[in-house]
């Protein structure tokens, strides 16, 4: 008895140590797989390069320092919300994609397309000729998710990212980030291949208090306490070494003082059929039959004011053939604005002028896994996308960028 006891105990401990060495053996070879790369796009709308150097920007400094920081970013025409943050994903012009304005009006339809509308902004008929990377991705078999972006909750050609959450302006930096963790701290298998992040409070308080404000720099700060977070917790799960941060923003933003407001509301008395269907910094008038060369006449009488026929404006721009553009684009000097309600008072900021000034410049740092630290002078916004493809290693969809900054990344 006492013999089969004794074996009982040597062979229990026996395979006890054997289980424990296969534990063992496991759970290295668990951690000794690498993680797959990530590659996280952030995009803070309202952002200029400039915001940089208020002194509240430490995470964002940390990270242009181990990377690449542009001079600026320069916005496809017109340096508006929508239009920009579609070219950042698909490296095509507003003229090309199809999203025009923030406020559009389709002519072969009749139908209007406005940020205020849930039913228009998730109507896939205004998104049919975007593919937007996150599609790109699905189709090549990787897995996309996206914590807000203009197009990420509409059912764009039957696909979504693999996850997405339906925009809501007020959900909480700490909200926007569980949502996003939740996502990243799945297994490799399911987790994302690319994710973004959309932060808007930059421009949510250049446009109601200027982009010289207290109420700016406050912004500034929270969005770069957002980034600095996420960082943290992606150390934590393990994957900051292997992840790429890609930081935009689509525009930058410009002092509108109330006085230069250009009141446009008696300017089309003796045309009675055209109608302003856009206002601010870039303007633009359907005619509905007027004749277009006496409206441009009367127009060209308007200080601050440039206004062109769509087929005529500067080539610079690559805008001017998609049907969803009015039939005249004005654009304003910098700091004035259009309204066709003066007595409306508009804010202190905007964004929509030329796009090659300072002013409209927008952020682009890129940062992390595989990035060579170099200065870089002012890019097109195009560019981004064929970069992002480069990181995911997926094919591009056709586009009209120059592919220049495929040097920026190490093999």
């Amino acid at each position: 008895m006492q013999r089969l006891t004794h074996f009982l105990k040597t062979a229990i401990k026996s395979l006890t140590a054997h289980f424990l060495v296969v534990a063992c053996a496991i759970a290295f070879a668990q951690t000794s797989v690498p993680q797959k790369p990530l590659v996280v796009l952030i995009g803070l709308d309202g952002f200029k390069p400039a915001y940089l150097n208020l002194g509240v920007t430490p995470n964002l400094k940390a990270l242009a320092q181990r990377g690449v920081l542009s001079k600026g970013s320069i916005s496809a025409f017109p340096s508006l919300t929508f239009p920009n943050f579609v070219s950042l994903v698909t490296g095509l012009t507003p003229d090309h994609h199809g999203i025009v304005n923030n406020t559009m009006t389709d002519s072969r339809t009749d139908q209007l397309f406005t940020l205020g509308s849930r039913q228009a902004v998730e109507n896939p008929f205004w998104w049919s000729e975007v593919t937007p990377i996150w599609s790109n991705i699905r189709s090549q078999g990787g897995i996309a998710s996206a914590m807000f972006w203009p197009g990420s909750e509409v059912e764009i050609n039957g696909q979504r990212p693999n996850d997405w959450v339906r925009y809501e302006h007020g959900m909480s930096h700490q909200q926007r980030l569980d949502y996003l963790l939740s996502w990243l701290s799945r297994g490799q298998d399911s987790r994302p291949d690319f994710a973004t992040l959309y932060l808007s409070d930059v421009d949510s308080a250049g446009h109601e208090y200027g982009p010289d404000s207290q109420e700016v720099k406050n912004a500034v700060s929270k969005v770069d306490q957002t980034v600095g977070q996420l960082i943290a917790e992606l150390g934590k799960l393990g994957l900051i070494e292997r992840t790429t941060f890609v930081v935009v923003s689509d525009h930058g933003m410009a002092s509108t003082p109330v006085e230069k407001s250009i009141d446009v509301s008696q300017s089309l008395k003796d045309f009675p059929k055209a109608k302003w269907e856009w206002q601010g910094a870039t303007s633009g008038i359907r005619l509905n039959g007027e004749d277009a060369q006496k409206v441009l006449d009367v127009l060209s009488q308007q200080a601050h004011l440039s206004c062109y026929a769509k087929s005529k404006l500067p080539e610079r721009f690559k805008f001017g053939t998609h049907p969803r553009i009015p039939d005249l684009v004005c654009l304003s000097a910098m700091g004035y604005t259009v309204t066709a309600n003066p007595s409306r008072k508009g804010p202190l900021g905007q964004h929509g002028f030329d796009p090659q000034l300072e002013e409209m410049h927008g952020l682009f740092l890129l940062s992390g896994y595989r990035v060579k630290p170099m200065e870089l002078g002012l890019i097109e916004n195009l560019e981004v996308y064929p970069l992002l493809c480069q990181l995911l290693g997926i094919k591009e969809e056709k586009n009209d960028a120059q592919h220049l900054l495929k040097g920026l990344l190490s093999n």
